[in-house]
C-alpha cells in the first residue's frame, strides 16, 4: 500500500465511541447532496429507508438523513428524528412514511410528534456528530485530513464498565474512498484488521465486512485512566500513519457503575433522558 494510500487510511480512521471520533478535514468542495440534515435514533422494530424511492433497507443503528431520503415504519416500527438546524427532536411511531427536505423530517404518511427541544450534552454531542457526517461527505481524492481520536477530560469525559465495555469506531475500508483507493474486495478484505492498543497490550481485531463500525469488548481492565490507540493493518503491516499519541479512557469500577445505573434507572424508561444520563455520566456507548 502506497503512501498516499496510508495516509487517505489513517485520515479516514476515526476511533469514535459511537459518539466519539473527531475527524477534522481540510476545506474542500462541498458534496452534491450536501449535509445531512436530520438524524434518525434510538431506532426500534421494522424502520426502513431509501434514497431513490425505489430500494429500501433496513435502519438498524443511527443514521444521517440526507433531501431526498424516506424513512418507512412497519407495525412496530418507531424511532426519533434530531433536526440539525434547531436541535428539535420528532418521535416517529408505526405505519408512517416521512419524507425528509431540507428543512427536516415531513410525515406523508401517518404523523410525527410535535418537535422537542432537546437539552444537556447528548444533543451538543449529536450535533458534533452532524458537522463530522457533513465533513466525511467532502471527502476527495488529494485532500488532506488529519486524525483526532476520543480521549477523556473533566469536560468530555470518555467512560468504559463491566457493563458497556466496548471501544467502537469506524470501520474505514467501508468508506469509499478508501476502497477504491485500496482496492478492497469481498476477496482481499480479510487481509485488513485492525491492531487495539490499550496499556501497550495489543490485539488484533479482524475488520467486519460489511460494518460501519467496529467493536471490541474490553475486559479486565483495573479502574482508573488508561491509554489506548487503534491502527489499521493490511496482512499484518501498518497500512495507517502511526499513531503518535495515545488517547485515553476511564474504566468505572463497580460502585461507581451502580451509581451510573441508578441514575439512568431514575429517569423512568425515557429513553432520550436514559441517553442524557448515561452521556453526561461519561457512557458514550451506552448513550
Amino acid at each position: 500500500m502506497n503512501r498516499w494510500v496510508k495516509i487517505l487510511a489513517t485520515s479516514a480512521l476515526s476511533v469514535l465511541l459511537v459518539v466519539q471520533g473527531d475527524l477534522v478535514l481540510a476545506k474542500g468542495k462541498k458534496s452534491k447532496k450536501g449535509a445531512p440534515v436530520t438524524m434518525i435514533m434510538n431506532v426500534d422494530g421494522q424502520i426502513e429507508y431509501t434514497k431513490n424511492g425505489k430500494k429500501w433497507k433496513k435502519v438498524k443503528r443511527n443514521k444521517f438523513l440526507f433531501p431526498g431520503y424516506q424513512i418507512r415504519t412497519g407495525a412496530n416500527g418507531k424511532g426519533t428524528f434530531l433536526n440539525q438546524k434547531s436541535g428539535m427532536s420528532r418521535e416517529l411511531s408505526a405505519n408512517t412514511v416521512v419524507e425528509i427536505t431540507a428543512e427536516g423530517a415531513n410525515a406523508t404518511t401517518g404523523a410525527l410528534s410535535e418537535p422537542v427541544k432537546g437539552s444537556g450534552n447528548l444533543v451538543a454531542s449529536l450535533g458534533n456528530r452532524f458537522k463530522k457526517g457533513q465533513k466525511y461527505t467532502t471527502v476527495r481524492r488529494g485532500l488532506k485530513i488529519k486524525l483526532g481520536a476520543a480521549s477523556h477530560s473533566k469536560r468530555a469525559p470518555y467512560k468504559l464498565s463491566s457493563a458497556w465495555p466496548e471501544l467502537v469506531w469506524d470501520n474505514v475500508i467501508e468508506n469509499p474512498v478508501v476502497k477504491k483507493a485500496s482496492k478492497i474486495t469481498a476477496e482481499n478484505y480479510a487481509e485488513f484488521s485492525y491492531r487495539v492498543t490499550i496499556d501497550d497490550q495489543a490485539t488484533i481485531v479482524p475488520a467486519p465486512q460489511g460494518m460501519l463500525v467496529v467493536r471490541h469488548a474490553v475486559a479486565g481492565m483495573e479502574s482508573g485512566k488508561h491509554k489506548y490507540k487503534v491502527e489499521l493493518l493490511k496482512n499484518g503491516e501498518l497500512a495507517s500513519e502511526k499513531v503518535k499519541r495515545a488517547s485515553t479512557f476511564i474504566w468505572v469500577d463497580d460502585a461507581d457503575q451502580e451509581a451510573i445505573l441508578a441514575r439512568k434507572a431514575a429517569r423512568g424508561g425515557d429513553e432520550l433522558l436514559e441517553a442524557i444520563s448515561l452521556d453526561n455520566d461519561g457512557m458514550k456507548v451506552g448513550a
